[in-house]
């Protein structure tokens, strides 16, 4: 079972480490482009509206990943290191 997990966390942690790259070069052009657009007053940001989305979703993420912790099994713990193993994988 360890071993399964291990190499589905491997080929997880390797599909995680390329699509994160990806998505923050999207998420940093997002962000160079609301920011011009903020700059010419095209847009106007609710800070606290952001703030207060921030939180929520910390919130969320924070009992879903207790909800994981709880649930640890022998697979689970393969499979962690295994996404491990594959972010370092070049």
């Amino acid at each position: 079972m360890m071993g399964g997990g291990a190499l589905a966390g491997m080929a997880v942690g390797y599909a995680m480490r390329v699509a994160t790259r990806l998505a923050l070069l999207v998420v940093g052009i997002v962000i160079l482009i609301l920011y011009g657009l903020m700059s010419s007053g095209f847009v106007v940001v609710n800070w606290d509206a952001v703030g207060i989305g921030l939180e929520n979703g910390s919130r969320t993420a924070g009992a879903w990943l207790l909800a994981m912790v709880r649930q640890l099994s022998a697979s689970l713990v393969g499979f962690a290191g295994g996404v491990v193993l594959g972010w370092r994988l070049k």
